[in-house]
């Protein structure tokens, strides 16, 4: 389970970070795009980006991007004619997106090392397995547990943002593209990861799910997150 209250010990503070850092080498930024609203396609996951950084050498390893075809779509496209369908589109089912990063990371060596981190707690606590429920798929083991950056860096900045913006904004950072595309808000989300390592920020689990769906958090004000905020 998770540490709800770390002693304030140097020493302690080390071991801990250092259990983390041999754990968690890779660090697997994912930011979910789709899915925030109740209407039929709206509410399933359309884009999966993720990059991958090694805490070790802060360098970005891997980079993954998939557009995802809602199940809806296939539902109701199957009896319609071609001319209502698009041959040319490059989007997968979110079943086998998710088993290409899981593969790509298992080839890479990475998966059995990897902590997910998300903007938020919605991307893994709510979206993904909703959407894993409508797919027919489990929720991959390594999405049972995620870093959620913005609590760590409000812990560790002793500040409140609430988005990837805030973050930014605190850091004196630019925004880097366009805010809710999938890779563009992954790079800008490891530009963030990225500083607070090398302002020595220790980066860990802050949410966990267990196998009866329970949820355990970190940091208390997580525990009402459910609904996206960016």
């Amino acid at each position: 389970g998770l540490a709800l209250d770390t002693p304030p010990h140097i020493p302690e503070q080390l071991e801990a970070k250092s259990q983390e850092e041999q754990q968690y080498r890779y660090l697997v930024i994912i930011d979910i795009e789709g899915g925030a609203n109740d209407r039929p396609g709206e509410d399933e996951i359309i884009e999966l980006p993720c990059i991958v950084i090694d805490r070790e050498t802060r360098t970005e390893e891997i980079r993954f991007h998939r557009f995802t075809r809602p199940v809806g779509w296939d539902s109701y496209l199957k009896d319609q004619p071609n001319s209502r369908k698009n041959p040319d589109s490059n989007a997968v089912s979110f079943k086998q997106a998710l088993g290409e990063l899981q593969q790509v990371l298992e080839a890479a060596g990475m998966l059995s090392q990897s902590l997910c981190v998300t903007c938020g707690d919605w991307d893994l606590k709510t979206i993904v397995p909703k959407q894993c429920a409508k797919s027919r798929i489990q929720v991959p083991l390594v999405m049972n547990q995620w870093c959620n950056l913005k609590d760590e860096f409000n812990a560790f900045y002793g500040c409140k943002v609430s988005g990837m913006k805030g973050m930014l904004s605190r850091l004196k950072m630019p925004l880097k593209g366009n805010h809710h595309l999938g890779m563009h808000d992954v790079s800008n989300i490891a530009s963030i990861l990225l500083r607070m390592l090398k302002d020595g920020a220790t980066i860990g689990p802050t949410a966990e799910r267990d196998e009866d769906g329970g949820m355990h958090f970190k940091y208390k004000a997580s525990e009402t997150a459910g609904k996206r905020r960016d």
